[in-house]
């Protein structure tokens, strides 16, 4: 029995050496055998035949290094393929060497064409080598790998999916005896284990089709991988390392210098008033810059993103207020894992206060107190709860959604046309509450001149070519955040550079809906594969009103008429697009109105999701007939 547990030993090791060594000498087939390709996937431009991705890291014993292979072979399939596949770019920005580099082309016949080193160019004026494969034809297969010499990789994330199907992939890191080596893998990735060696492998990965509002990476096959010198790395070891990084850093006395100064132990004031005033205070006094030293925040005027958590967490200590640390994804990057801690996933670190059940978003500075920030509505977190002296313990739970009557825009357009029939002019009003309001006071609090034309063009008038003649903003101090009644508002005038107006004999033509800027079209989308997913529930109110030139007159003003509802399994209307148009004196009134009461809809929903979507699309389309009157 002894023996063969020793055999078992040596083969275990020599299996781990081997596969060690495989990386850092690593070498290609010299006569490759790669899977034929299926017939659900002949039709693809190119097809990745194998992509293999290694990481050996050395850590110890006067080691400090990592070796780590990339290897792809893509078959081009069909002629459109050949310019799309046959140049590769490898960044080489941290890389310390290139141990072994070589490329090649395999005919169909099986005739191998290796690539001579003179044809691997380095890019000028960039950290980037590249290779072009020339004479590539239908039929051939284009084959990469190197070697290179870096830093360790002590956590990542690789992505295998890609818009062309995938036959053969793999992911292997290697164990250090330093630390535990921890990885996750999702979305068809498979482990298999050989000692210190961890290998994930996947096979007939399909094209990954980018989708407008849905998760696109969270649904992507992956590996996370990271180092962690805990033994059994679990939800308790992340918040140890969160709670110790947020520690306060022994600033006492700037915490109770703050909190007397600003009379926040006042027993008159209550919880909700006291955060409120701490979060205020911080958006208006202080800027997220280079800060080193913790303690002279305040004197300083400057904190990182981390010293804001500490800062939070430290004034809410001090003043005894019950707190939890709240840790989720960002929900269109990674779906919440329960089993598997990744902490490069858990981006959206929050702060939530039972007693007002409310939160603090200390890494978004333009996110005030209230509000979950909004890539972790309706999404899954984890929620730890620490009592003095007292074992931490933490719950899985969603996230609160958020009221679509609390994330409103408001716009009033007024359309011109002169007297030459070509030049449009707009004066529009654009009302902001909620996440977007909160994000543009941030933003303009810091834009450029240079750049502040932009974005009233680009939120106003999205991708339609406007000349902003004049434009003002209210309400965008950062306190009017916590002022329902005081939106934030951009009023702009502007000369529409693109034609709107089309001629049609005596009559003309006018694209109206253009007014809402342009919207997507769906009308080819007949396939949907992810589930719909918004960041959080919305409305938007459009009024719309075009003064009708002197000599002309409007007809059709049901061009302009939609109705398209999404109903859930209730029957209960939850999203919807509705306009209306009608002529007063001489002025055509347009009314319309966007209801997106979810953040999530399954993809069964799709026809009637895509339905409205296409009835906005054809909205910005339609057309008003200007009858010149004899």
């Amino acid at each position: 029995m002894k023996k063969l547990i020793l055999l078992i030993t040596l083969l275990l090791a020599q299996v781990s050496f081997s596969q060690e060594e495989e990386v850092k000498h690593y070498k290609w087939d010299e006569i490759p055998k790669f899977q034929e390709i299926p017939a659900e996937f002949a039709s693809y431009p190119a097809v990745v035949l194998k992509d293999y991705r290694l990481y050996e890291n050395k850590v110890g014993s006067y080691a400090y290094s990592a070796f780590i292979v990339r290897h792809q072979a893509i078959k081009i399939v069909s002629e459109t393929g050949i310019n799309e596949y046959n140049k590769v770019s490898i960044n080489n920005r941290y890389v310390r060497d290139y141990r072994d580099l070589k490329v090649r082309v395999i005919k169909p016949d099986g005739k191998i064409e290796e690539l001579p080193k003179e044809k691997i160019i380095e890019k000028q004026g960039t950290s980037e080598k590249q290779f072009v494969f020339e004479g590539v034809e239908k039929g051939d297969i284009i084959e990469y790998y190197y070697v290179i010499k870096d830093f360790p990789e002590f956590s990542g994330v690789d992505y295998f999916q890609r818009d062309i199907p995938v036959l053969n992939a793999k992911f292997q890191i290697n164990k250090i005896s330093q630390a535990q080596t921890y990885t996750a893998a999702y979305n068809g990735m498979k482990k298999e284990s050989f000692g210190k060696i961890t290998i994930y492998t996947a096979s007939n990965l399909p094209a990954y089709k980018f989708e407008k509002n849905a998760a696109n990476l969270a649904n992507l096959a992956k590996v996370y991988y990271f180092l962690n010198t805990s033994k059994a790395y679990d939800y308790i070891s992340y918040y140890n390392s969160l709670y110790n990084f947020a520690d306060g850093v022994s600033a006492k006395s700037m915490i109770r210098g703050f909190v007397e100064d600003h009379k926040l132990n006042d027993p008159a004031l209550s919880t909700d008033e006291k955060i409120k005033f701490i979060d205020i205070f911080l958006k208006e006094n202080i800027e997220i810059d280079k800060q080193y030293v913790y303690k002279k925040a305040l004197e300083t005027k400057k904190m990182t993103r981390a010293m804001v958590l500490y800062f939070y967490k430290d004034v809410l200590d001090y003043l005894k207020i019950k707190y939890q640390f709240v840790a989720s994804t960002d929900k269109f990057d990674d779906k919440f894992d329960r089993e598997n801690v990744v902490p490069d996933a858990l981006s959206e670190i929050l702060i939530y206060i039972p007693e007002t059940k409310k939160y603090l978003s200390p890494f978004q500075f333009w996110m005030p107190y209230g509000q979950p920030n909004a890539l972790s509505v309706n999404n899954d977190a984890v929620y730890f709860d620490q009592e003095p002296k007292q074992q931490v313990t933490y719950e899985f739970k969603k996230i609160e959604n958020v009221l679509m009557e609390d994330n409103v825009v408001k716009t009033a357009s007024d359309i011109t046309i002169d007297d030459d029939m070509e030049t449009v002019s707009v004066s529009k009003k654009s009302t902001y509450a909620g996440y977007l309001a909160t994000y543009f006071r941030h933003v303009v609090k810091y834009i450029s001149q240079e750049k502040i034309n932009d974005f009233v063009k680009n939120n106003t008038f999205s991708d339609i070519d406007v000349e902003v003649l004049n434009y003002n903003f209210e309400n965008k101090e950062y306190k009017y955040n916590y002022d329902l009644e005081k939106p934030f508002t951009i009023n702009d005038e502007v000369k529409v550079k693109e034609s709107w107006i089309e001629n049609a004999g005596k009559n003309n033509l006018i694209t109206i809906g253009k007014v809402l800027g342009k919207q997507i079209s769906l009308h080819q989308e007949t396939d949907r594969v992810n589930p719909i997913v918004l960041s959080y529930p919305n409305k938007k109110i459009n009024s719309i009103t075009l003064k009708i030139p002197a000599g002309y007159t409007v007809k059709n003003v049901s061009n302009l008429v939609f109705n398209k509802e999404i109903k859930n399994d209730s029957n209960e209307t939850i999203g919807s697009f509705k306009s209306s148009a009608k002529i007063d004196g001489n002025t055509v009134k347009i009314e319309v109105e966007e209801l997106y009461n979810f953040t999530y809809l399954e993809k069964e929903k799709y026809k009637e999701y895509r339905d409205m979507i296409n009835a906005l699309h054809d909205f910005n389309n339609s057309t008003l007939l200007l009858t010149k009157v004899n």
